[in-house]
């Protein structure tokens, strides 16, 4: 298996560049493929499309701040990078798990965090800045 797992800068995945150095929704969708799907802990159904899916990113960098990554995992086109931020001064802990599509620009990615106390109450905040009510709404359909 061709998994590697780096540590230092020069390692590093351009998700966590721009999450870590200007988690801006225009940053993030130069990252992103124009169909990306985006799997959350908040929405029920996956998110699809650059332009929401970088919405959804910077609303979340504006939750938790700039993440701490403390681990990087690749495999081929997929990255998995382990971090820390902060909700309401409690910690949260996730992993981002990215596919990378034949261009090399991010088409999927799926977000896990822990422990739930705290990822409801960012759940909850990133509903109220999106202006959503359900977790399966999106303002994105239609």
């Amino acid at each position: 298996m061709g998994t590697s797992v780096g540590s230092s800068g020069t390692d590093r995945h351009p998700f966590e560049e721009v999450s870590t150095t200007d988690p801006s929704a225009g940053r993030f969708a130069q990252l992103l493929a124009p169909d990306a799907i985006f799997r959350s802990p908040v929405f029920v159904h996956p998110v699809t499309g650059r332009d929401p899916v970088a919405e959804i990113l910077e609303t979340a960098h504006g939750i938790f701040g700039r993440p701490a990554y403390r681990l990087r995992l690749r495999d081929g086109p997929h990255t998995v990078l382990l971090f820390d931020g902060e909700v309401q001064g409690q910690a949260l802990q996730g992993a981002v798990v990215l596919r990378e599509d034949p261009t090399g620009r991010i088409g999927e990615l799926t977000v896990l965090m822990r422990p739930l106390p705290v990822v409801q109450r960012f759940a909850e905040e990133a509903m109220r800045r999106l202006g959503l009510t359900e977790a399966d709404d999106s303002p994105w359909d239609g």
